[in-house]
């Protein structure tokens, strides 16, 4: 009777599909397609409703959804349903990006090409997809021209391979999204994404990039998800966990934000000669656009890039982001955890910058600002390394360095901040430290990482290769009833001056004089004298460009050479907000000086990673987890 039941309620659904125009928008948005078998066909026999079958005659919001005799199943994919899945991918005119256009992304289980939902919600184990087709015949999981929903589903044991294509301008497949690939919004609820790979071709290109070992999407929204176990391998690869583009066909300038909420990106890898984000890489809509990645309550753990032992040495070599690695727009964290991350390579120096950098997160260095800003709110970053030395957050050039408050982070190396710009008030770039901020904190004092909880299946292939996965870190005493259950306020300094491209300029000279004023106890009364008279030294614009301008060249070089100079007598980060506000509006020296104050007011997040309430006492706790 069951298989009946079913049967009707599969030809209903087909009914309504073969209606067309004739169907209601509001029967469409509630038909669905209900999956009772586990057999791996398109053209299963009448009564039988395979997972294969029901991608293909899903329509317009339609729902697949699975009998309740499936709850924990696992699909066991062996067909490749596409061996040339198209999606759309960036295009390159030489080494010029040249916009957007359809690609071959190669092999694919499953492949859509429209708007789909996979909804396992009702049955309380889910389901699980997997490649089981072996290695004669990789192929990624599911690829979508459209938008994916997926609730209560684990994806698994992809592999999406460069494979040779003759005959075209496209040489090699794109490797890409090992277990998901989708260009549209990709949605995840309760999901996991585990041990899937992208293994690209060994060939250096500008348009050859292995990206996504777990996922590729160009807009997302995770939540109460698991990206664990999965890798990136070429030459240049990114993205281990995920590599989010942003919304490349967004023309706002603005790309379209992408969002994390309780979800664990752990134990990921890329493993390149360019490598770039071992759990995320978020590109924020590509060279033109400046979205926003959104962290909140998630932990990024134990994930990892590292140098590609089976490429000869090339020319230009990079490691940089083994958390996360931002290669656009912006990023902010709230009630994270960032621990146990790493970067691994050979140190080198190219073009006056260094060619690793950020253990646990980092920015891109450039010469333009394709990169915004950072901020941290109630999170915690700490016990990730770069080459084994401590390293946490490395800002790279990015415009703006924000604390929120009631952050633990042991290193952030903020030598590539963009250097002070006068014209837009941006003296001030390193809003930091703020209320409840703890510099220099160790792994221990900050997480209870012998009481770390671990994924039941995921295996790690980064930090701890072999190991179980983990899922999150409770809090240890450094972190434990520190923020206010209360709004809390935080200012931070907008700093700038007029006067500047002019030979009479001397704000360079005045700022030596006030590090003697405010801080000659601890650099010297005569700190500075060896930059000697810097007047005429002086800021020029253009406004876009500015850092590439010859011009402006001195102007850089003094705040690198200022830093050095005063090393590390003055806390981790360098001349923040508390310097600046020491300046006041009116005449100094031969410019004019404007200083403005901002505070906005911030609190706690509600609940934690688990969803469990905060606070759980008088005051909560920093990182993703409320013990």
């Amino acid at each position: 009777m069951k298989q009946s039941r079913v049967s009707i309620a599969f030809i209903s659904v087909v009914l309504i599909l073969a209606a067309g125009a004739c169907s209601s928008t509001e029967n469409q948005a509630t038909s669905q397609i209900i999956v009772n078998s586990l057999e791996d066909t398109a053209s299963p026999p009448v009564g039988t409703v395979t997972l294969r079958s029901a991608v293909a005659a899903a329509g317009r919001g339609t729902r697949i959804t699975f009998d309740p005799a499936l709850d924990g199943a696992t699909f066991v994919l062996t067909v490749v349903g596409d061996p040339h899945s198209v999606l759309l991918g960036e295009i390159y005119s030489g080494m010029t990006f040249a916009g957007y256009g359809e690609r071959d992304y190669g092999k694919s289980a499953l492949y859509a090409r429209k708007d789909l939902t996979i909804d396992a919600s009702a049955l309380p184990n889910g389901i699980t997809v997997r490649w089981g087709g072996g290695d004669a015949s990789h192929a990624r999981v599911l690829g979508v021209y459209g938008d994916l929903t997926m609730r209560n589903v684990t994806v698994s044991s992809g592999y999406s391979q460069a494979e040779a294509i003759t005959g075209g301008s496209q040489p090699y497949t794109l490797a890409r999204g090992g277990g998901l690939a989708v260009w549209g919004v990709l949605t995840l609820e309760n999901c996991a994404v585990i041990g899937n790979t992208c293994f690209g071709d060994y060939t250096a290109s500008r348009d050859r990039g292995t990206y996504g070992g777990g996922i590729y999407a160009n807009e997302l929204d995770l939540k109460e998800s698991v990206i664990s176990g999965n890798a990136a391998i070429g030459y240049g690869a990114a993205g281990g966990g995920i590599y989010s583009v942003g919304g490349a066909e967004r023309t706002s300038g603005r790309g379209a934000d992408a969002s994390l909420s309780r979800c664990t990106i752990s134990g990921n890898m890329v493993m390149a000669q360019h490598a770039y984000g071992g759990g995320i890489f978020t590109l924020s809509g590509g060279p033109t656009n400046l979205a926003t990645m959104f962290l909140t309550n998630c932990t990024i753990a134990r994930n990892l890039v590292q140098d590609n032992p089976d490429l000869p040495e090339a020319g230009q070599y990079y490691y940089r982001g083994g958390g996360i690695y931002m290669g656009g727009g912006s990023v902010q964290m709230l009630a994270c955890t960032i621990a146990e991350n790493a970067v691994t390579g050979y140190p080198a120096v190219f073009s006056g910058k260094p060619n690793m950098g950020g253990g646990g997160g980092c920015a891109t260095i450039g010469n333009a600002h394709t990169v915004e800003n950072v901020s941290m709110q109630n999170t915690i970053a700490v016990g990730n390394t770069l080459n084994g030395a401590a390293e946490d957050w490395f800002a790279g050039s990015i415009l703006h360095l924000f604390s929120r408050g009631y952050n633990l982070v042991g290193v952030i190396n903020s030598s590539q901040i963009l250097v002070p710009c006068p014209a837009w008030l941006m003296l001030s770039r390193k809003h930091w430290p703020k209320a409840g901020d703890v510099d220099g904190a160790a792994l221990n004092e900050a997480l209870d990482v012998a009481g770390a909880v671990y994924h039941p299946t995921a295996v790690s292939v980064g930090v701890g290769p072999g190991q179980p996965a983990v899922l999150w870190y409770p809090p240890a005493d450094l972190a434990a009833d520190k923020i206010p259950n209360a709004q809390y306020p935080i200012s931070h300094i907008d700093a700038g001056y007029s006067g500047f491209a002019e030979p009479t300029d001397d704000f360079l000279n005045q700022v030596i004089l006030k590090l003697r004023s405010e801080y000659g106890s601890i650099l010297g009364g005569d700190f500075g004298e060896e930059f000697g008279d810097l007047t005429g030294t002086t800021w020029y614009g253009p406004a876009t460009t500015w850092p590439s301008n010859s011009q402006n060249a001195a102007w850089i070089a003094f705040w690198r050479n200022l830093d050095t100079a005063i090393g590390d007598r003055l806390g981790m980060i360098i001349l923040g907000d508390e310097f600046w506000e020491t300046f006041h509006n009116g005449a100094l020296g031969n410019v004019i000086v404007s200083v403005e104050e901002t505070t906005a007011q911030y609190r706690m997040e509600p609940s934690d990673q688990r969803a469990d309430a905060r606070p759980k006492g008088t005051m909560g706790d920093i990182g993703a987890i409320e013990r």
